[in-house]
């Protein structure tokens, strides 16, 4: 017992409302009729319910297939995206889990039940997936494993000016496979963006140098650096000097290039060589443009990972270069981890402040216990509050104490660092002695008092702006001066770029966002900054780093740059507000490609129907109206203008085919059948007197949602020349066969006669030697005559019956062989007859008389057409399982033309033959049907160098009875 589809079924009637409740507010099926929204459903969750409860029978498979493919195509035609199909299938598995949360524990499904059901919601998305793109589980299956083998392959960095053939060949190589070629090289534009250089060749172990090509030239490398779609370049051989400019393509024939652009920009051009000339189809184009698209984000993760192996290399130099600096300006610099409150004092701080490193506390405290008590508040207060918010950078001005208790009047800067979640972690900073500067501008001391109280109140109320904006439900930074530094990014904006607040504050947007140089964004935010215009751009599309493992994809926004001017906010630089608009750009574009597909679709089958001359017919069967196109009204004689009703049609098929035709359509609309029609039926004859025509139809019958009928679809191919041929060949093969029958029996009683008299005749002592000689030849002719009627006899018989009959019984086939050769000798005493017989006697089941007739025929037909001077060979011998009797004659060879007919009646192995060896050509056909009939094979070999052999294969086993034995 399964529960899911006992349950299934107990509440068919509850499923399918909610999940035409639900449905409804898909944005997909808005404007359709219930029934339209409903489609398959019901039938559909039957198929499952019967797959999970009974198993997935072939003919289940197919009930629930036809269903899912009446569901896509409504689906289709209503403008439907996959997206909307597969969303629609999710939407059912959902609902149905759901239902049953409020069923009895002991009518809930286990687990084995749920995979069942989840297993053929599976399979229905899979199923919508092939329908829509075309390529099958297989073809996607392929790509899969070449692009995880290109991640395996792929380098970590590529650093400017390495060897790149290296690390780069295997790739190159990999592809050359997928796409089934002969090899593969690529080429990597350089900083420039004017020359492509040679990175890495399938047949070099270092590309030949000296090779570049004009990314603006007239190469075939220039045209692919400047083609969004792969180009062809159908023949190698033979092109001009400037076509063939920066190629090595001397072992490949045909060259398919396409390249690569990452962020809007040129990186590279990757060309695959096959070794013959040949069309490339729209399908390897497609899947080149996923390797290198592919390619192009593995090569620009390395590159990136290149430059910042050499950022982190000049970072350590700079940071060197500080603490070198550090010591030279008497600077203490101090690490606090604002999450242990400890904090590291450099070795400074014994000259500048008097203390000894193990003098000093390790937590902050000791440092704030050493501010002046006037100013510890106010630096405490300022300090936590630039912590708290959103500041980079905090300093101050105080005073403290030093070791032997002194004032000393300090500077202190400090640099926030902060989390992804913007919180505080850790602060690194400097403290300078600025007491004599102080004392030297005591005179100003009230006024710099003001100052920085007025800063800490600008710090505050900017942490505050900050932390506003950070919560604001709209896409916002601010971008700071010349080299667009990112002094704030909220959350939103962040999670659009794909990065953490921590990866962006402080620094210039393209160094925080690489990818997006050469996409034009540079170019915007410097004019904005110089004419201090702002910009508005609508769905403007952006190729973003943020996909699983730092691949590229593609965005669209809508978004405004409005510029800040430093008199009326504080700062120069540039308000970015953003809003993503990327899956309402993609959902246009789906709906217009399919638009596309669509018109192409019924394009290719109007001209497939007018190349192939056929006529078609769309008929509603509710009401019986027909759709005619003039083809078809022109083959069945109906009005070539007007509407034309099914039961007005139906009166030009010829009244004797016109119930078969009606049987036909009938069990196509039957429900739970296949729908499928095929008939051939005649056409009324429009006029008396006129030839009768005949037509193939083949159509479908639509089914609705209930099961009922709907339209009914076909083609009609006028076949009446076909017909006519095959009635014209039905008859004539009857007439001979009976002809041949005929006179073969009427023929053998007065040859009987003739035979007893000349056997008669010769018994007598008193004829001459000239009367004996007479008789002798009407005695050979009336045998020679029998043997003819028997072979006619026999052709009769298996033409008409089926085969030739064989008795089968125990038999030692060496001595009857011998025997035959025997007889044979006596009837050609003048020709040397070769017997090769085993030392074993060969037992076995076989008719006698049939294979003493099989070996006179060919004996005779050796003999018939072999010099007189040359011997006939008979060998015959055991192999596995069977015997094989050979017969050869030397002799001319049968020609090559006869040799596939040679078996056929009425066929002889040579032409020109007088007029003593004549025959009617069935000898070998006969000897063909008596070796079938034992279930054996013949075959024949002829050569002029070898001569002819006939070599007969019986198995060594009871002989196959023939039909009526």
């Amino acid at each position: 017992m399964n529960l899911v589809a006992d349950f299934i079924e107990a509440n068919l009637d509850v499923l399918v409302r909610r999940f035409s409740k639900a449905a409804r507010g898909l944005e997909s099926t808005q404007g359709l009729k219930p029934s339209e929204l409903i489609s398959t459903v019901p039938e559909y969750l039957r198929a499952v319910a019967a797959i999970c409860q009974h198993g997935a029978t072939p003919e289940r498979l197919e009930t629930r297939t036809r269903l899912e493919e009446a569901h896509i195509n409504l689906r289709l035609r209503v403008g439907a995206t996959q997206e909307d199909a597969t969303e629609e299938y999710t939407l059912l598995g959902r609902i149905i889990p759901q239902l049953w949360e409020d069923a009895q524990p002991e009518r809930k499904p286990d687990a084995s039940d749920l995979q069942c059901l989840f297993q053929q919601i599976e399979e229905a998305m899979e199923h919508v997936v092939l329908l829509f793109s075309g390529d099958s589980l297989e073809d996607r299956q392929r790509e899969k494993r070449f692009l995880r083998q290109m991640d395996a392959l792929a380098p970590r960095s590529l650093e400017p000016g390495t060897d790149t053939q290296g690390p780069l060949k295997p790739l190159v190589e990999l592809i050359a496979r997928a796409m089934e070629a002969a090899g593969a090289e690529l080429f990597l534009v350089d900083a420039g963006g004017r020359r492509l250089f040679p990175a890495a060749h399938t047949l070099h172990l270092v590309p030949p140098a000296g090779r570049w090509a004009d990314t603006q030239g007239p190469s075939f490398l220039g045209r692919v650096a400047r083609a969004e779609e792969p180009l062809v370049l159908a023949q190698t051989r033979g092109l001009e000097d400037f076509e063939r400019e920066g190629l090595e393509a001397s072992a490949w024939s045909t060259l398919l290039g396409l390249r690569l652009w990452p962020h809007g920009a040129l990186m590279g051009v990757l060309c695959v060589g096959f070794a013959e000339a040949r069309p490339v189809p729209p399908r390897a184009k497609r899947f080149l443009e996923t390797l290198v698209e592919y390619l192009s984000g593995i090569l620009d993760r390395a590159l990136l990972m290149g430059r910042l192996s050499e950022a982190h290399a000049r970072m350590e130099a700079s940071e060197t270069r500080y603490r070198l600096a550090s010591q030279a300006a008497a600077d203490t610099v101090w690490d606090w981890n604002l999450l242990t409150q400890k904090v590291a004092w450099s070795g400074e701080t014994r000259r500048l402040l008097g203390f000894a490193p193990e003098e000093i506390g390790p937590l902050a405290q000791w440092w704030v216990s050493r501010i002046h008590p006037e100013d510890r508040e106010r630096v405490e207060h300022g300090i936590h509050a630039a912590i708290q918010g959103t500041q980079a950078r905090w300093q101050d001005e105080y005073r403290f104490l030093n070791r032997q208790g002194d004032v000393a009047r300090v500077l202190d800067t400090g640099v926030i660092l902060r989390d992804a979640a913007g919180r505080g972690v850790r602060m690194v900073g400097a403290m300078q002695d600025v007491t004599s500067r102080w004392e030297a501008e005591n005179g100003h001391e009230q006024q710099l008092r003001e100052a920085r109280t007025a800063r800490v109140q600008a710090d505050t109320e900017l942490s505050q702006l900050h932390a506003l904006l950070r919560q604001a439900p709209v896409a916002l930074a601010i971008l700071r001066g010349p080299a667009h530094v990112v002094a704030l990014a909220n959350d939103r904006v962040c999670q659009l770029w794909g990065r953490t607040s921590d990866q962006v504050l402080g620094r210039p947007v393209l160094e925080a966002l690489p990818e997006v140089e050469g996409q034009g964004i540079r170019e915007l935010l410097d004019g904005v900054l110089t004419t201090g215009a702002p910009y508005v751009g609508h769905e403007l599309p952006v190729r973003l780093a943020r996909a699983a493992g730092g691949a590229l994809e593609e965005a669209y926004f809508n978004l405004i740059y409005q510029p800040l001017h430093e008199t009326e906010v504080g700062l120069q630089g540039i308000l970015v507000v953003a809003n993503e608009v990327t899956e309402a750009v993609q959902a246009r574009q789906r709906a217009e490609d399919l638009a596309g597909t669509l018109k192409a679709s019924e394009e290719r089958l109007r001209l497939a129907l007018d190349a192939a001359d056929m006529g078609s017919w769309d008929i509603e069967l509710a009401t019986g109206r027909g759709t005619w196109d003039a083809r078809f009204r022109a083959m069945l004689g109906l009005p070539p203008q007007g509407e034309v009703l099914l039961d007005e049609a139906m009166r030009f098929v010829l009244e004797e085919d016109r119930p078969l035709v009606e049987h036909a359509m009938a069990e196509a609309a039957r429900p739970g059948g296949s729908g499928e029609y095929a008939c051939e039926f005649r056409a009324r004859l429009p006029r008396p007197g006129q030839a009768e025509r005949w037509i193939s139809g083949r159509g479908h019958v639509h089914f609705g949602p209930d099961g009922r009928p709907l339209r009914f679809v076909g083609t009609g191919l006028d076949v009446t020349e076909r017909k006519l041929a095959e009635e014209a060949a039905r008859q004539r093969t009857e007439f001979e066969q009976y002809l041949v029958g005929i006179v073969s029996h009427d023929l053998r009683n007065p040859l009987s006669a003739i035979t007893l008299g000349t056997s008669s005749l010769l018994k007598r002592e008193d004829l001459s030697e000239r009367a004996t000689k007479a008789v002798l030849r009407i005695q050979n002719s009336a045998e020679r005559a029998v043997r003819m009627i028997r072979d006619l006899l026999d052709f009769t018989q298996a033409r008409m019956g089926g085969g030739l009959p064989v008795q089968c019984q125990d038999l030692e086939l060496g001595a009857l062989v011998r025997q035959v050769v025997e007889e044979v000798r006596m009837t050609a005493p003048e020709r040397d007859l070769q017997l090769s017989l085993p030392q074993a006697g060969l037992r076995g089941c076989w008719d006698p008389d049939r294979v003493t007739q099989l070996l006179i025929n060919l004996l005779g037909n050796a003999l018939k057409y072999s010099p007189e001077d040359t011997p006939v060979a008979v060998r015959l011998r055991e192999v596995p399982g069977s015997i094989l009797l050979e017969v050869h004659n030397g002799g001319a060879p049968i020609a090559s033309n006869v040799l596939p007919r040679i078996f056929q009646p009425m066929q002889r192995g040579a032409p020109g033959m007088d007029a003593a060896t004549r025959s009617v050509g069935l000898g070998l056909y006969i000897v063909r049907t008596i070796v079938h009939a034992h279930g054996g094979t013949i075959d024949v070999t002829s050569t002029r160098e070898a001569g002819t052999t006939f070599t007969v294969r019986l198995p060594h086993a009871d002989a196959k009875q023939a039909a009526g034995k």
